[in-house]
C-alpha cells in the first residue's frame, strides 16, 4: 500500500470528507426517525425501542466490525458496508411498520459498526508512521463536526420537507460519501485470516481509552437526546438549531487553538481544561433561561470535546500497529455506543424525577469519573506506550 509522507495526501482528505458526510447523514435521521414514527402511528414508548435498537446491534456488532477489517482487505470491506448503509435510509419510507423499522434499525446498527471502526483505520493506513497520532487527531475533528452538523441538517431538513423527502435527501448525502470514497483505490496486501473468536475481537490494551472515554460520552448522549424538549420546556425552540451551529464553532474554535499544544504532546493540560470547560457548562443548565446561555453553551461544549474526541482517538490509533487497527478501532468505539446510551437511558429517568436541569447537572458527575480514570490511569498507560513504543 502506497503512503505519502504528508498528513494531507489525497486520500487522507478523501477519507475525511467520506467521513464527514457519513456522520451528518447518520446524525441527521436521528431527529427525523422519531417524528416519521408518529407520522405512521408508531407512538410512545414503541419509538424508544426503535431508536434503541441501532444502539443494541452496534454494540454486539462491533467485536465483527474488527474481525472483518483486520483479517479481509478493508477497503474493499467499507465499501460494501458503506452500500449497504446507503440503503437502511430508503428502507425507512418503503416498509412503514413498526416491527420492519425495528429489523431497519438493528440492521444500520450492524452495517454502521463496521463503516464507523473503519474511517478511522483506514486513515491510519495512509498517514505515514511518524505522524499517525497528530493524522488521526485532525482526521477525528470529523467525528466531533459531524455528531454537531448532523442534527442540524436533520432539522434543517424535517422543517422544509416531507419525511420521505429528509430519508431521501440523507440517502443522497450517504451516497456521495461512497462515490467520494470511491475514489481512494487503497491497495492492500492480502493477509492471512484467523478464525474469529470473542475472545481476539476485543483489543485489550484499548480497554483503558475506551472505558475513559465512554464516561466522558454520558453527558453527550444526555444533551443530543434531551436537547429538543429542554428547549421545549424553556420556550426556547427556536433557538435549538443555532444550538448546532455553536456547537460546531466551538468544535472549530478547539481545533485551531489547540492543535499545535496537541502535537508539543500537552495532553494532560487540554485534558483538564476541557473537562473544567464541560462541568461548568453542564452545571449551568440549572438557571438557563435565555436563548444567549443556549447557544454559549452550544459553543462550550463544542470547545470541550472538539479537544477531547481527537485526542482520544489518536491515544488508540497512536499507539496500534496497523494489523491490528481494526480491532483496536471497534473496541475504542464502543465508548461511543454504550456511553452515548446510557446517557440518553439515564436522562430519561432524572427527568421523571428531578427534572431535564438538575439532571443535566448530574450528569457532569461522569466528567468528575471520567477525570479521575484519565489523572490516576489513562494519562500513565499512555505515556508508558509511547515511551516504550508499544505497538501491540
Amino acid at each position: 500500500m502506497e503512503k505519502n509522507e504528508k498528513i494531507w495526501n489525497r486520500r487522507f482528505i478523501l477519507l475525511f470528507i467520506t467521513n464527514l458526510l457519513v456522520l451528518a447523514a447518520f446524525y441527521a435521521s436521528i431527529p427525523i426517525i422519531p417524528i416519521y414514527c408518529q407520522e405512521i402511528g408508531i407512538t410512545g414508548s414503541k419509538i424508544g425501542i426503535v431508536l434503541t435498537a441501532m444502539s443494541v446491534a452496534t454494540i454486539l456488532f462491533r467485536p465483527v466490525a474488527g474481525y472483518l477489517l483486520d483479517n479481509f482487505n478493508r477497503y474493499r470491506v467499507y465499501l460494501l458496508f458503506l452500500a449497504l448503509f446507503c440503503l437502511s435510509f430508503p428502507a425507512f419510507i418503503t416498509f412503514p411498520i413498526f416491527g420492519v423499522l425495528i429489523i431497519i434499525r438493528l440492521y444500520m446498527g450492524a452495517v454502521y459498526s463496521v463503516c464507523g471502526s473503519a474511517t478511522m483505520t483506514l486513515a491510519g493506513d495512509v498517514l505515514p508512521v511518524q505522524k499517525i497520532t497528530e493524522g488521526i487527531s485532525r482526521f477525528a475533528f470529523t467525528v466531533s463536526i459531524g455528531m454537531a452538523v448532523g442534527p442540524y441538517v436533520g432539522l434543517q431538513v424535517q422543517s422544509h420537507m416531507s419525511s420521505k423527502a429528509s430519508f431521501l435527501t440523507i440517502f443522497g448525502i450517504s451516497v456521495a460519501a461512497l462515490i467520494c470514497v470511491s475514489c481512494c483505490r487503497i491497495r492492500y496486501p492480502k493477509v492471512a485470516r484467523k478464525k474469529f473468536s470473542i475472545r481476539d475481537s476485543i483489543y485489550t490494551p484499548a480497554l483503558p481509552f475506551m472505558f475513559n472515554m465512554m464516561f466522558l460520552m454520558i453527558p453527550y448522549g444526555a444533551v443530543i437526546a434531551y436537547s429538543s424538549i429542554f428547549a421545549q420546556e424553556k420556550r426556547l425552540s427556536a433557538y435549538l438549531p443555532y444550538f448546532y451551529i455553536f456547537l460546531v464553532l466551538g468544535m472549530l474554535a478547539s481545533k485551531l487553538s489547540t492543535q499545535k499544544m496537541i502535537d508539543a504532546g500537552c495532553h494532560k493540560i487540554l485534558v483538564c481544561l476541557s473537562l473544567i470547560v464541560l462541568i461548568l457548562t453542564m452545571l449551568s443548565y440549572l438557571f438557563m433561561a435565555t436563548g444567549i446561555h443556549l447557544l454559549v453553551s452550544g459553543f462550550l461544549f463544542g470547545l470541550g470535546y472538539g479537544i477531547l474526541q481527537p485526542l482520544f482517538q489518536s491515544f488508540v490509533t497512536g499507539t496500534t500497529d496497523a494489523p491490528k487497527r481494526g480491532v483496536a478501532n471497534a473496541t475504542y468505539m464502543l465508548s461511543y455506543d454504550i456511553g452515548i446510551g446510557i446517557g440518553s437511558l439515564l436522562m430519561g429517568f432524572l427527568r421523571e424525577t428531578l427534572g431535564l436541569p438538575v439532571g443535566f447537572a448530574l450528569t457532569a458527575i461522569a466528567y468528575i469519573v471520567g477525570a479521575a480514570v484519565y489523572l490516576f490511569y489513562a494519562d500513565g498507560y499512555y505515556r508508558r506506550l509511547k515511551k516504550s513504543d508499544i505497538r501491540v
